[in-house]
């Protein structure tokens, strides 16, 4: 088994050294075996095709480190360092995000829709959302952010990573409070509505009865 990690991680680190070149679309599996010292018969024992050792790579090696203790408590940081992770590897990240098959997407939409579905149910203490609206405003939050981090990645990683990562905290906070003063705005007019119909009404605006 270790050996077979061994081989693995070392298949893993030509093809990030080949795609940080060119392309990921225009390495093939030849190239890998080379710039390895391996033969193909090796690389098709561990992988089937140079598409899952990419999700292999962006498995082990970007988002299992950064989902072993992530929360709604520090999600902001796993992010800021997710994008480091990226920015380190830019060449690599930006030349396999645009053509794998949506690996990468669909990891980190994954992992966020997982996030948020824990924040949502547990900033509904008191049970107001169905199931189908919990998961729906997760969707939400989780595509957003993906969708940020895409874009991010796509377009050469040009604004700071940090400051990303800041202003989505930010603007999930921000959301967070004024979700809590409208369940809090609808709650007391529905008490204040409750305590009106329980006051007497004075005589002065009661109907007249007809003589």
């Amino acid at each position: 088994m270790a050996n077979a990690n061994i081989t693995k991680k070392e298949l893993a680190e030509s093809l990030k050294r080949l795609a940080s070149g060119r392309l990921f679309e225009h390495v093939t599996v030849g190239d890998i075996v080379k710039e390895c010292g391996v033969n193909r018969q090796t690389f098709y024992y561990h992988f089937s095709d140079k598409y899952e050792l990419l999700d292999w790579i962006y498995y082990h090696e970007t988002f299992l480190p950064l989902t072993a203790d992530i929360s709604f408590g520090n999600w902001d940081e796993k992010l800021y360092e997710l994008l480091r992770i990226m920015r380190e590897n830019k060449a690599f990240y930006m030349n396999t995000i645009k053509c794998s098959d949506n690996f990468f997407e669909e990891y980190l939409l994954k992992m966020l829709t997982t996030l948020f579905e824990t924040a949502v149910e547990d900033l509904d203490a008191r049970r107001q959302l169905t199931p189908e609206k919990k998961q729906l405003a997760s969707k939400i939050f989780a595509h957003g952010l993906t969708g940020v981090v895409i874009e991010w990645a796509t377009g050469g990683m040009k604004e700071d990573e940090k400051l990303i990562a800041e202003n989505m905290k930010e603007l999930v906070d921000n959301i967070e409070r004024l979700s809590y003063c409208i369940y809090q705005f609808k709650n007391d007019i529905i008490t204040e509505t409750e305590t009106l119909s329980t006051l007497p009404i004075p005589p002065e605006i009661l109907p007249k009865r007809a003589e």
